[in-house]
């Protein structure tokens, strides 16, 4: 019933994304500013249930201490009769309680079925979920490539939602919608908000103000990690990002496709594989190109021991370079699995061009030119 109630509207799907300005509902106790033109109406089921919940709690111990203090045993003297029924009590106590319950059940249904309805003039972005970062498709074939969030102000966005390997579930406290993304299946959730985020700064996107999108379904060791910023612009300026998002890496020239993209694009690494050595889901990137080079590690093992990385990269072997070997183990990680990790890296097939991954590749032959978060140091990238 709550569950239903928190995705109230009292508005249909057509009427919330024609509306030209749904103010921004204050923050509270319980929830964070609202920011999407179903946050008042979902704020307004969830303070009805909520003050309901309240008096009915301060009513009923109230009573309980009350008639505990008045009728309780005085003496040796134990007086146990008492009214064995009383008509009007029991209609009150059945009627009130079922009016409210089917009113709560009426007001949440009707906006459960219209934020399950998305409007037919939408803008859809395909959404990928995997261990343990978003993925962000937008119609153009542009992908996020901060893996966050960009919309257009003012304009129902549909997400249409997918799993590439465990539960997860997509959760934007600010524009109250929620909805779980199962494996093998395709779920959808909409929202409209007309309230831009202020300060934007497509050199400096951390400048800009922004909503938080997190998973909510536990996923696994790093599901605290797996996290994403909103962005809110104006349609201009998301026509402008937009349109730089399909080409900002075919600008890179030489080095600038290793310094600028290959930090973004290690954004979707990050929670499994470290630059400095420490311990995390899959192997370390430090000391990487020297394993698969036949440097130092190059005896480390594969395949529960049965294979090394100089075994498999060589002249005349599987894969002829470390190249090969990098890029195959992007695209097809189950193929073989370093000693002592397990098969939990997901393909980015069909995620990553050639040229990412020559960016990808590229931060690893230079890693002492990054910091541990993956920050460039070694001087001013020429983008």
């Amino acid at each position: 019933m709550i569950h239903l109630l928190l995705q109230a509207s009292s508005e249909s799907p057509g009427q919330a994304a024609l509306s030209t300005s749904v103010p921004l509902s204050p923050a509270d106790f319980w929830m964070p500013e609202g920011a999407s033109t179903v946050a008042p109406q979902v704020d307004f089921a969830f303070q009805f249930v909520a003050w309901i919940s309240y008096f009915f709690f301060v009513l009923v111990i109230g009573l309980m201490v009350y008639f505990a203090i008045k009728y309780r045993q005085k003496g040796r003297e134990v007086y146990a009769r008492g009214p064995a029924h009383h008509t009007m009590l029991e209609l009150g106590w059945t009627i009130i309680p079922t009016i409210l319950c089917v009113f709560m059940f009426w007001f949440g249904f009707r906006g459960f079925i219209d934020l399950s309805t998305p409007p037919q003039n939408a803008y859809q972005i395909d959404v990928t979920g995997q261990k343990w970062f978003w993925n962000f498709r937008y119609p153009t074939g542009a992908t996020s490539a901060d893996s966050n969030l960009y919309v257009p102000v003012g304009r129902p966005v549909k997400l249409v939602m997918r799993s590439e390997d465990v539960l997860h579930a997509v959760f934007i406290p600010a524009f109250r919608v929620k909805k779980d993304v199962v494996p093998g299946r395709h779920a959808t959730l909409w929202f409209q908000t007309d309230h831009v985020t202020e300060g934007w700064d497509e050199t400096d996107p951390s400048k800009q103000e922004f909503h938080h999108l997190f998973c909510a379904e536990y996923c696994g060791k790093d599901h605290s990690k797996m996290y994403a910023k909103v962005f809110v612009l104006p349609q201009a300026d998301f026509d402008l990002w937009l349109d730089k998002q399909g080409r900002w890496m075919d600008e890179l020239k030489g080095d600038e496709l290793w310094q600028v993209a290959g930090p973004k694009l290690y954004g979707r690494c990050a929670s499994c594989h470290t630059l400095n050595g420490g311990s995390s889901t899959g192997p370390t990137w430090q000391g990487l190109w020297a394993r698969v080079s036949g440097g130092a590690g190059a005896d480390g093992k594969l395949d529960n021991g049965r294979a090394t990385y100089a075994s498999l990269i060589g002249p005349g072997k599987e894969f002829e370079n470390p190249e090969s070997y990098v890029r195959n183990s992007i695209l097809n990680p189950g193929a073989h699995i370093a000693v002592p990790f397990g098969n939990v890296m997901p393909t980015f097939k069909g995620q990553l061009s050639d040229k990412a991954i020559d960016a990808i590749m590229g931060m690893m032959k230079n890693l002492d030119q990054f910091d541990a978060k993956g920050k460039f140091i070694g001087g001013t990238p020429a983008k």
